[in-house]
């Protein structure tokens, strides 16, 4: 008889037992986990206070902007020298009287040839004269010289150089422009006045001019 009633009191235990532990397993907090795959896990919350200031990421200096290289400037082209150009070249024959009517302005004068030729002998007509050495003869231009100035000056042929067609220079003969002219010669020419002078050679028999530089300022071509 009694161990028949220790059966059912043993199983009364036994559940009273089981209810107690389930009661006490409910009593306790199971932190709620869950894992997704393919996520990775949230980052822990950093802790309370200011947070950590992210470290600088320092440049690399290989990969700074390095400045591009810079061409040097070009020199600069060599100056050319200016070209000198060919001289002219000289007529073959000119006779004194191609310069007939010639003119140029010397100054304040304008000069104008009235008659150009040669002589071995020259003379003003009242007793002054002279005479060339032989082989050699003298060019003679009768000028008409206008002072168009405005004040009296001397009409002065000092430095007159004559190119003979064969590139030969002679200086004008002033003795013998003294000798044709000697009662005019550096008189003064007053404004708006016309005298007659003269340039004149010496030079070999058969020299001619391919032009005249006239005082050594203004050049008197054939006309």
């Amino acid at each position: 008889m009694a161990r028949t009633l220790a059966i059912p009191v043993a199983v009364v235990l036994a559940g009273a037992v089981c209810a107690v532990t389930l009661i006490a397993l409910s009593a306790v907090t199971v932190p709620n986990m869950r894992v997704v795959v393919g996520e990775e896990p949230a980052a822990a919350p950093a802790p309370s206070g200011d947070p950590a200031p992210e470290p600088s990421e320092e440049p690399d200096a290989s990969e700074e902007d390095e400045p591009e290289p810079t061409s040097a400037p070009s020199p600069a082209p060599e100056p050319q020298e200016p070209r000198t150009p060919p001289a002219a070249a000289e007529p073959d024959s000119v006779p004194p009287s191609a310069y007939n009517g010639s003119s140029t302005s010397v100054g304040t004068f304008r000069v104008v040839v009235e008659l150009a030729y040669t002589d071995p002998t020259i003379t003003n007509g009242t007793g002054s004269y002279a005479e060339a050495p032989a082989g050699w003869e003298y060019h003679i231009y009768r000028l008409n010289v206008t002072n168009e100035g405005s004040s009296p000056v001397i009409f002065d042929s000092s430095g007159t150089v004559g190119t003979a067609t064969d590139g030969q220079k002679f200086s004008n003969d002033i003795d013998a422009e003294h000798t044709v002219a000697y009662d005019y010669f550096w008189s003064e020419i007053e404004p708006g006045t016309t005298v007659t002078t003269h340039i004149m050679f010496l030079a070999p028999v058969g020299t001619q001019f391919a032009h005249v530089l006239v005082a050594g300022q203004s050049d008197l071509r054939p006309s």
